[in-house]
């Protein structure tokens, strides 16, 4: 099976999305201060190549951000208000 490059790229992005959330959990956890440092550091080295990956797939024209409305941005504020609320 022959992948394009838009899918090869699309899997790329979703991975450093998913390496970005490991890593976010690894900092809350690092038990020493130079554990901190290191997993913050390479956090933020996926963060940029999470959004370099994003900003060429923009590019490419693979990917079209929209603006949302202020109704939807409204809509949903109020349901992850009300989620937020529930867990408390």
């Amino acid at each position: 099976m022959n992948f394009t490059d838009e899918q090869i790229m699309n899997c790329t992005l979703m991975s450093l999305k998913h390496l970005r959330v490991m890593y976010t959990y690894l900092t809350e956890e690092a038990g020493t201060p130079e554990f901190f440092e290191i997993a913050d550091e390479c956090m933020q080295e996926i963060t940029t190549l999470q959004r370099n990956t994003y900003d060429y797939m923009v590019e490419e024209g693979w990917m079209t951000p929209q603006a949302q409305s202020s109704e939807n941005i409204d809509k949903a504020y109020k349901q992850l208000k009300t989620v937020l609320s529930e867990m408390e």
